[in-house]
C-alpha cells in the first residue's frame, strides 16, 4: 500500500516553498508514495502541479494565511476525507493544528531565517512548534540553527538541503543574441543578481559596489533580474550614482535559465538568507559568485574556492571580490569548476528527495 503523503502551501504566488514543492514532486519515490498538494483556490502554483501528474485539492479560505479559525476547520474536513498518514506543511500553522486534531503524523519546513524572538513570545513559540511539529525541516544549517535557537527540540531538527534542477547552457549564438538584447558589447564583463527586489536583498549595496567598480573598471556592466517594492527606488539610485547607463533592469523573467548564462560573474547581496537558489543555480553554469556573509550563502560558497564571502554591509570589500575576479579570468574559470562540482555534489533534487523520503518513512514505520 503505497503511504500518502499531503503537501500544504497556502501561498497564492509562487514563492521559495512552491519552487522547493516543485523540485520535490520532480524527484520523488512514485513506488513507495502517493502525494497530493492542498492549494489556496487560484494559486498559480496549481496548474505546474496539475502538469507533473500530482492531484491539487483546492481550498477556500486559506489563501497567504498562516493561522485562521476558519482555516483549521477547512483541513479537518480535508484530512477526515483524505486520511493521510503525513501531512507536510510550509509555515501553516491551521494545518498543523487540524493534523494535531485528526492524529496526523506532521512535517514542517522553514524556509527562511526568522528574528531572534525575546520572552515571553520564545516561550509560546516554542511550546506551539514542539506540540504541532512531528519533525521539522531546515533548508540550511542557518536554518537548522535559527530553528533550535527558537526552541524547537534538536532531535526534532533535521538538515535538507534545497535541491536545485541545474541549469543548462545555452549556445553562443544565443548568448551573443541576448547580450545584444541588453546593449552590452562583447568585451564587457556581466556583473549580475537575481532576486526579489525587495528590502531584505539590499540591492542598495549592489549598486554602490557598482559605482566603485566602475570608477576602476568601466567595462563591467550590472545586470539586476527581478522585480519588486524596490525597484523605482534602485532606478533612481542608480541615475543618483550616475551609472543608470551601466546598469541594466531586466525585470521579473520567470525561467532564469538563459538570462544566467550571460552572468560572468553571480552576486547576492543580502541582508539575510536561508540558502540561496539563485546563487547554486549559477554554479550549475560554472559561474563564479560572490555573496554577503548573511546566513545559508556561507554554505554554498566556499569561500577562495568557489567564489568570495564577504562582509555585510560593505560596498568596499563586495567591489574588490567583484574587481578581483573581473580582472582574472583564470580565476573565474577555477571558481566556476569548483562551484559545478559543489552544486551536482550538495544539492541534486534526487539526493533532497531521498532525505525527505527517509523521513516519511520513520515516521510512517512509527505510526504503523
Amino acid at each position: 500500500m503505497l503511504m500518502k503523503i499531503l503537501q500544504i502551501l497556502t501561498d497564492t504566488n509562487v514563492g521559495g516553498a512552491g519552487i522547493w514543492l516543485l523540485n520535490f514532486l520532480k524527484s520523488y519515490d512514485r513506488k513507495s508514495f502517493q502525494v497530493k498538494v492542498v492549494l489556496p483556490k487560484g494559486a498559480i502554483l496549481s496548474e505546474e502541479v496539475n502538469k507533473l501528474g500530482v492531484e491539487v485539492i483546492e481550498a477556500e479560505k486559506i489563501a497567504d494565511k498562516s493561522f485562521s479559525l476558519s482555516g483549521i476547520k477547512v483541513f479537518k474536513e480535508i484530512f477526515s476525507k483524505e486520511k493521510p498518514d503525513v501531512i507536510h506543511t510550509h509555515a501553516c500553522i491551521s494545518a498543523r493544528i487540524a493534523g494535531r486534531l485528526c492524529g496526523v503524523k506532521i512535517v514542517n519546513t522553514r524556509h527562511c531565517l526568522e528574528e531572534k524572538k525575546s520572552f515571553p513570545k520564545k516561550n509560546i513559540y516554542r511550546f506551539i512548534n514542539n506540540f504541532l511539529s512531528d519533525k521539522v525541516i531546515g533548508v540550511s544549517k542557518a536554518v537548522v540553527e535559527n530553528l533550535i535557537d527558537d526552541g524547537i527540540k534538536k532531535e526534532k531538527v533535521h538538515l535538507v538541503y534545497n535541491g536545485i534542477n541545474s541549469l543548462s547552457q545555452i549556445s553562443n549564438e544565443e548568448k551573443e543574441n541576448l547580450r545584444k538584447k541588453y546593449s552590452v558589447l562583447p568585451e564587457n564583463i556581466i556583473v549580475g543578481i537575481v532576486a526579489r527586489l525587495e528590502e531584505v536583498k539590499n540591492h542598495q549595496l549592489f549598486l554602490k559596489s557598482a559605482r566603485i567598480c566602475l570608477d576602476k573598471n568601466p567595462d563591467l556592466r550590472f545586470l539586476i533580474v527581478g522585480t519588486g517594492s524596490m525597484e523605482d527606488n534602485l532606478k533612481e539610485t542608480a541615475k543618483a550614482l550616475g551609472i543608470d547607463d551601466k546598469v541594466i533592469f531586466a525585470g521579473y523573467i520567470k525561467d532564469v535559465n538563459d538570462i544566467t548564462n550571460i552572468i560572468d560573474i553571480a552576486v547576492l547581496t543580502s541582508q539575510k538568507e536561508a540558502l540561496s537558489i539563485a546563487l547554486i543555480e549559477a554554479m550549475s553554469l560554472g559561474k563564479p559568485c560572490v555573496s554577503t556573509n548573511s546566513g545559508g550563502p556561507c554554505e554554498v560558497i566556499e569561500d577562495s574556492i568557489s567564489g568570495f564571502i564577504v562582509e555585510n554591509y560593505n560596498e568596499n570589500v563586495l567591489a574588490d571580490a567583484i574587481l578581483k575576479l573581473s580582472y582574472d579570468t583564470t580565476m573565474r574559470t577555477k571558481f566556476g569548476e569548483e562551484g559545478k562540482k559543489i552544486s551536482f555534489e550538495r544539492f541534486s533534487i534526487s539526493k533532497m528527495a531521498d532525505e525527505i523520503n527517509d523521513i516519511y518513512t520513520s515516521l510512517i514505520g512509527k505510526g504503523r
